[in-house]
């Protein structure tokens, strides 16, 4: 008894047969109405999606004692000859096993004789791109050029793999994968025909086991038929193909979306028991989870997805638990949890461990609630507020010591800037025996100078003096009121003595506090009249800034030095000096500087400043609690983050 396999018995015979090939068959059925056939065609697309199949059709089309033809009668003489594959003018080469060039030279000696029946000679190479390349070069003339009555058709489905001079001369045709619909569909046409019965998960696991090939289908078809006979059952099916029942994979795709471990534990382990493949049944879920995002923001899905109404109804249900963006997030963890399995020696555990960790994933905070931390959180520090430091002392009030240990906190500090100044005068004690306790604004003064201080004043002390008119000489204190001096812990002997005698002036010959701020309010003059000017000046090192000398130290041949040395940049300098120091220093340029020796110029302390400044925002970016909730979401990403700013590249 011979039997027939399905993908035989219901190969199509026409174009109109031809499924999930629309493009194909109605582009050479107009080629063919229209009498502008191709001499060379070039079918290309994966495993059985119709190549050869429509090779067949395209011969019998032309070939037909009613033709040419796009609707071959499938009952003349040259019809029923290549559908049986017996015709004499219609030559089916392997190109596996016929890829050499005394194979493609036998096959050209061939060609120039005419037809013994049919109107073409036609020559069907299937799997080309196995040919050699000696093959490929001996079939270019011939291919460019043939005969009147030659037609090729070649078949592959690695059209990379052959030359480009091949494919010039061909018209190219590229087969799609059959949509799982389409499948579904032809599937339920055969099981009619048959006469098996059939439910609508049998369908469902064939037409998505076929990858989008019919031939794949229909072979899985034949192979469920022979186990249930004249009908068909889900459970069965999916137990004899290795693959997880669809309430396996949706029991488990709502126990990851609801975050119950035990429940997608249990529903895998049963899957796993019953025969169903690691890998295959973790893609099976992948596979749901991406239906549920694509469904969570769409409302016509059917070109998306190809569901069953049962599974269409599931979907919408649990796509609406949780947000679009937790699906989406949902998919790439078991991404990688798929490709863990794909490579590990254990799948089984490697899935179990992955699904486990993807069922216990932290839950995603929304925007609105991350925001409302945050404000929460700012809110807490604008009081004040915040943990308490350790001893119990409160965040804010309290006298502050001297130490940095003593430190009540931010609370504490935000007091103290509030309070009066130190240089304040504080209002006299009724008593001067010590025992009546330091006025606040005293005890918030961290910079008082101790009781053993040098009675003498600094030498620079009348740049910080008020003002002439401020310096009024003031009244002599009642022994009953004594001065803030005394109050401040300073002996009595180094109390101000009224006089009305002006403090003399600084000489001009005195050096200045700070060289480095003079030198550095000279380069900023500069900056707002001549910028090329100031970007030069503050490459060089500042030895001497006074208001008669000024002494600048560039590298060795340094082509700053030399144009800072010119007698118009000199001017210019000694002119901005002038402006800041209130005197017209007299300019020195020196190129003494070695090179790859410490220099401390205005350049280098831009630098230092602007490298520490972009460190500092660094560390309150990530110390952010926005920042710091995102990672607890993402733990994966912890010790990974980069902080860029805008003008970085």
């Amino acid at each position: 008894m011979t039997y027939t396999v399905l993908a035989r018995k219901y190969r199509p015979q026409s174009f109109e047969e031809l499924v999930g090939q629309a493009h194909v068959a109605r582009t050479i059925g107009n080629a063919i109405a229209t009498g502008r056939v191709a001499h060379a065609f070039l079918f290309t697309g994966v495993r059985g999606v119709g190549k050869t199949t429509t090779a067949r059709i395209l011969a019998k089309s032309l070939n037909c004692e009613s033709g040419p033809t796009a609707q071959p009668c499938n009952t003349c003489g040259p019809c029923v000859d290549i559908t049986s594959g017996r015709d004499v003018d219609v030559l089916e080469i392997d190109g596996a096993s016929n890829n050499g060039v005394d194979d493609v030279r036998r096959l050209q000696e061939s060609l120039p004789f005419r037809p013994a029946r049919d109107r073409f000679k036609i020559v069907i190479v299937d799997e080309v791109h196995m040919l050699s390349t000696g093959a490929f070069n001996a079939f270019l003339k011939t291919l460019e050029e043939p005969p009147p009555h030659v037609k090729f058709i070649f078949a592959t489905t690695e059209s990379h793999k052959v030359p480009v001079t091949i494919r010039s001369r061909c018209q190219r045709y590229d087969f799609r994968l059959i949509p799982q619909a389409v499948v579904a569909d032809r599937v339920r046409h055969i099981l009619g025909l048959e006469g098996i019965e059939a439910d609508d998960g049998t369908v469902a696991i064939v037409a998505r086991e076929a990858a989008g090939s019919m031939r794949d289908a229909l072979t899985l078809l034949d192979q469920i038929v022979a186990f249930g006979g004249s009908s068909l059952h889900a459970d069965d099916v999916a137990r004899v193909l290795g693959v997880a029942a669809r309430d396996a994979v949706r029991s488990l795709a709502t126990a990851l979306v609801d975050g119950t471990p035990a429940a997608a534990l249990g529903t895998l382990r049963k899957a796993l028991d019953n025969g169903a493949d690691p890998l295959h049944f973790g893609k099976q879920v992948l596979e749901t989870l991406r239906d549920l995002a694509v469904v969570s923001v769409t409302d016509d899905d059917a070109m998306l997805v190809d569901w069953v109404e049962e599974e269409r109804t599931f979907a919408r249900a649990t796509a609406k638990r949780v947000p679009s963006i937790e699906l989406q997030r949902l998919f790439s963890m078991t991404t990688r949890v798929v490709d863990e399995v794909s490579r590990s020696a254990t799948p089984a555990v490697a899935l179990e461990m992955g699904i486990l960790r993807v069922a216990t994933r932290p839950r995603l905070s929304g925007l609105d609630e991350l925001l409302a931390r945050l404000e929460s959180h700012d809110q807490r520090l604008a009081s004040g507020g915040g943990t308490p430091p350790a001893g119990g002392m409160p965040p804010s009030g309290g006298a502050r010591g001297g130490g940095r240990g003593d430190e009540p906190g931010r609370g504490g500090a935000r007091a103290s800037a509030s309070g009066p100044r130190a240089d304040a005068n504080p209002e006299p004690h009724a008593a001067d025996d010590g025992d009546a306790p330091a006025p606040a604004a005293l005890r918030e003064a961290p910079r008082l100078p101790p009781a053993d201080a040098p009675r003498t004043q600094p030498a620079d002390a009348p740049r910080t003096q008020p003002s002439p008119p401020t310096q009024a000489p003031r009244a002599l204190p009642t022994p009953a009121m004594p001065p803030a001096a005394p109050a401040m812990g300073t002996p009595h002997a180094a109390a101000p003595q009224p006089s009305t005698v002006e403090p003399p002036a600084r000489p001009s010959a005195a050096p200045r506090r700070n060289p480095m701020l003079d030198f550095g309010a000279i380069v900023a003059h500069l900056r707002a009249r001549q910028p090329a000017l100031a970007a030069i000046v503050e490459q060089a090192e500042a030895r001497v800034v006074t208001r008669e000398k000024l002494v600048l130290g560039f590298l060795e041949g340094s082509f700053f030095g030399r144009q800072a040395s010119q007698p118009d940049a000199l001017d210019a300098i000694a002119e901005a000096a002038l402006a800041v120091l209130g005197g017209k220093p007299a300019v020195e340029v020196r190129l003494d500087v070695k090179a790859g020796s410490a220099t401390r110029t205005l350049a280098d302390v831009e630098r230092s400043k602007t490298a520490a400044e972009r460190e500092a925002r660094k560390r309150e970016a990530l110390s952010h609690p926005v920042v710091r909730d995102a990672l607890d979401v993402f733990p994966e990403a912890r010790g990974r983050e980069d902080v860029r700013f805008e003008d970085e590249a």
